[in-house]
């Protein structure tokens, strides 16, 4: 069996400090990544890691582009304003 944490270390944008994170949550692979969306994985590790990690707006670009295949600077500008209300929203 593969390691999860080394196939989602492939992912554009997921690093060490990330990939944990995504493991302990249940997710195992871009499709696991996908399917749950950029929002719901988000808000599952800021619930589960928020007294524990910083987690910021970047955080949320990342997985983003993790799930788009593309680094992070490219997400398109409207896709960035829609997670940037998101992330203020769920910091309330």
């Amino acid at each position: 069996m593969i390691d999860p944490k080394v196939e989602l270390l492939k992912l554009k944008n997921l690093g060490p400090k990330t990939v944990p994170h995504l493991v302990e949550i249940g997710i195992l692979s871009r499709n696991d990544l996908v399917a749950i969306g950029t929002e719901e994985v988000f808000r599952r590790i800021y619930f589960r890691y928020r007294d524990e990690s910083r987690l910021s707006l970047n955080y949320l670009y990342a997985l983003e582009g993790a799930i788009e295949d593309c680094d992070w600077r490219w997400i398109s500008a409207e896709r960035k304003l829609e997670l940037k209300s998101f992330f203020s929203s769920i910091k309330q």
